[in-house]
């Protein structure tokens, strides 16, 4: 067993980010459900979900701050209890929303809604790129993406039983997130916590200059890696562009759900769950897959399991057929996209999270590379809301269309790449 063949540091931190993948796959789960619960229970407005949608993508701008932040900071487990407790304690907030919505009270509770969860994403920020620093001081490079890919299997567990459970609650009472959010907020903290008893023995230097200065430094080391590395340029140019079809298609694919298709909050969580069924699978052997090929082929697998998810979603306005089992709307197309999406979900949590590290040299480089990663992920999020605005005017098919053209073309970037440049 693989288990028997690690090292007792490396059985030590495998043990701890278990626990940590398990308990913030629940997390994970019920936060999938917010743009629902945001459309239906809280009847936000589509253009609001835009918002909610940049917000949660959108805070990764900040990262060129919080990696100096990160960088700076001598004690790593003070600085991710401090972040569990300042991103998560505001959910607790979610205790104090009233039982329905009203005129008066609608754009309060939208925008607390929406306050909320930008403090809670924020502490996504600060988390990523600790965790992917923890784990490239411990493991060792050959393991690290088997050892990566069983902790994800564990989380996309819990993720799918966490989406499929909280959507069988808000069918029965669609304000029982008053009570769910907070719980999760809870159980965040302690997720942080057990994540901050890793060790951390890369002597790595404290930046002496200041603030300002560290910044700038910052900012041109990142841009120095894009200059020199010109296959990882290559795997974020292809990135960017996979990115751009996401953020026109996310939040809208939630509207062709909610307000096309009328599908019930039982339907949502079932649909989202056998995908995390497909993707709890699939991780096992992907990342065992993603350690013994280039990111970039890795890539291209990725992008195409999205392509022919965003496609099957628009073939469903056309092709609806559907039966009902029970209180689930069944599709047959949506079956097959959802099928897709699985396996997108299990490529692109590996790809997406440490694609990035295989490309540096160490662990100190590895906190670099994902920082430039994750920032072109937030300035990319920018493009969220113009999604809204072409489906507004253009309809669910353009918007499809347009989004299934830019995945296409980060499929050709990363072919290109992969011929002209090695890893």
């Amino acid at each position: 067993m693989f288990y028997n063949k690690l090292e007792i540091k490396e059985k030590k931190v495998f043990n701890l980010h278990l626990i940590f993948s398990l308990l913030e796959g629940t997390v994970v789960g019920v936060t999938l459900m917010n743009e629902f619960v945001f459309l239906r229970s809280l009847q936000g407005t589509e253009f609001l979900t835009g918002v909610l949608f940049f917000v949660t993508m959108g805070v990764f701008m900040s990262l060129i701050l919080l990696n100096e932040l990160i960088r700076r900071s001598h004690n790593k487990k003070k600085l991710i209890r401090v972040t569990a407790l300042v991103t998560r304690i505001p959910l607790l907030l979610f205790l104090f929303f009233p039982a329905q919505i009203t005129a008066e009270n609608a754009s309060y509770l939208h925008f607390a809604f929406i306050l909320i969860f930008f403090f809670y994403f924020m502490g996504t920020t600060l988390t990523l790129p600790t965790i992917n620093l923890l784990l490239r001081d411990n493991y060792r490079q050959n393991l690290f993406g088997k050892l990566y890919g069983y902790s994800a299997t564990a989380q996309k567990i819990m993720t799918l039983l966490g989406t499929f459970f909280f959507g069988q609650l808000l069918y029965h009472d669609y304000f029982i997130f008053r009570y769910v959010y907070p719980s999760i907020g809870i159980l965040s903290i302690i997720v942080l916590f057990s994540l901050s008893t890793i060790p951390f023995s890369s002597q790595q230097a404290i930046p002496k200059t200041k603030l300002k200065t560290s910044l700038k430094n910052s900012i041109k080391r990142m841009v120095n890696i894009l200059k020199k590395d010109k296959a990882f340029r290559h795997f974020e140019m292809a990135f960017f562009s996979y990115g751009i079809a996401f953020m026109i298609t996310s939040t809208v694919i939630t509207f062709f759900l909610e307000s096309f298709l009328q599908l019930s909050y039982s339907s949502i969580s079932t649909y989202k769950s056998g995908a995390g069924i497909v993707t709890v699978l699939a991780l096992p052997l992907l990342g065992i897959l993603s350690d013994k090929i280039d990111p970039r082929k890795f890539g291209i697998i990725t992008f195409s399991a999205m392509l022919l998810y965003v496609l099957f979603i628009m073939v469903t306005e056309y092709f609806n057929s559907n039966f009902l089992i029970g209180r689930i709307e069944v599709y047959y197309t949506l079956i097959i996209a959802f099928l897709c999406y699985g396996i997108f979900a299990a490529a692109g949590t590996l790809s997406w999270n440490i694609g990035s590290a295989f490309f540096s040299k160490d662990a100190t480089d590895s906190a670099d590379y994902q920082s430039v990663h994750i920032s072109l992920t937030g300035i990319r999020s920018m493009i969220a809301p113009i999604g809204v605005i072409i489906y507004k005017l253009l309809g669910y098919k353009y918007t499809f269309g347009l989004s299934i053209l830019f995945v296409f073309l980060a499929i050709v970037i990363l072919k290109y790449s992969i011929s002209k440049t090695s890893k």
